[in-house]
């Protein structure tokens, strides 16, 4: 358990260092780079915070120290003249351990919960030309498997539900043909892009570092970004007029608020926040780049700083084995091996500024 908790620590830290370089980066490079390569690289750093073993490389030319190295035990009283002593490992790790099952409870109970109300109180689409329009959209991204088409009066913004059987969910509004086709579109990509995967992906993340604020961060501009590359697959070729249209379709969602949603879903309206950023990337006609050399860097990042904090902590070799002297009573005596070394784990700060991206015209 030692192990695997510091090896956790390192991944943490080395995370949030990428994370934050690459979010303080991310408004020039969305000047630059496709979105959905963009959208790539948070998928890569998402998987970067799941998955939290690195190679460990000999960095001699990088001057890194750990700061991850041993926690000492615990004196937790004298109990029969012998002092009882516990792992402060097995604290954070019981602590660690609460967490998890904290937010697992809370994302399956709320997920179950909306799930409920979908059930109840929404109805499967009957007209045979919303139909028609579905399928043939389906047929055009090579989409084969059914989805099924409901209006729910739970949801305020269309969205994808279901890993199994997914179901696109409308909010009980009217809609226009031109605009229905647009909104179709965009949960269809979502679905041949298995966002819902990903999504799940990304949550995973927060919970295994729900105790570091840097992951969610992480969560809410890949989420952002999500939503922006699904836009731009909807708008490839598209003229000024038409992505002016489908800009006002997502501003009139604005105007239903907002309602229970789950963490397991997409959200064709990702929230007030994100809006100024999807707008003006929605208005944006200028050409990017692809993005692979910004993928490139982001898994040669992940990998030398996970590398860096590892080869420091092997450096510093393993925690020294100290022997506390035993206590001798008028009946027995023990002897009781501890580790020591009072070393704390580095406070990252969260960086919270966003940079809104050039109206391109």
């Amino acid at each position: 358990m030692q192990g695997f908790l510091a090896t956790l620590l390192q991944c943490s830290v080395s995370m949030s260092l990428v994370t934050l370089v690459y979010a303080a980066l991310r408004p020039l490079l969305s000047k630059r780079y496709a979105a959905k390569w963009n959208y790539v690289v948070w998928l890569l750093i998402a998987a970067g915070w799941i998955f939290p073993f690195r190679p460990r490389i000999d960095l001699l030319f990088l001057p890194v120290q750990s700061t991850i190295n041993t926690i000492p035990l615990m004196d937790i009283g004298d109990i029969g003249n012998n002092w009882a002593t516990i792992p402060l490992w097995w604290v954070l790790a019981a602590i660690w351990g609460g967490g998890v099952l904290s937010i697992v409870l809370y994302h399956a109970l709320r997920h179950d919960r909306f799930m409920k109300m979908v059930r109840r109180w929404s109805e499967p689409v009957t007209d045979l030309k919303i139909l028609g329009v579905l399928d043939s959209l389906s047929s055009e991204h090579g989409i084969k498997k059914h989805i099924g088409l409901s209006v729910c009066e739970s949801v305020t913004s269309p969205m994808l539900v279901g890993f199994f059987r997914p179901v696109i969910l409308l909010p009980p509004i009217k809609i226009s043909d031109d605009d229905f086709s647009l909104i179709l579109r965009h949960e269809l990509i979502h679905f041949k892009r298995h966002d819902l995967w990903y999504k799940a992906m990304i949550l995973t993340a927060t919970v295994f570092h729900w105790f570091n604020p840097v992951v969610y961060l992480m969560a809410r501009a890949a989420a952002e970004q999500c939503e922006i590359s699904c836009d731009a697959l909807v708008l490839q070729n598209a003229d000024y007029q038409q992505r002016m249209r489908y800009g006002e379709t997502i501003i009139d969602v604005v105007r239903n608020g907002e309602k229970l949603q789950t963490a397991l879903s997409t959200n064709f309206y990702g929230g007030k926040k994100g809006l100024k950023n999807r707008i003006s990337s929605i208005m944006d006609l200028k050409r990017k780049k692809a993005g692979v050399l910004i993928l490139c860097m982001a898994l040669v990042g992940i990998i030398m700083t996970g590398s860096a904090l590892a080869a420091a902590d092997n450096a510093d070799g393993p925690p020294e084995s100290i022997t506390t002297p035993s206590v001798t009573s008028s009946n027995n005596s023990d002897s009781v091996n501890d580790n020591s070394n009072n070393n704390e784990v580095t406070r990252l700060k969260e960086l919270l500024h966003r940079l809104y991206i050039v109206n391109g015209k």
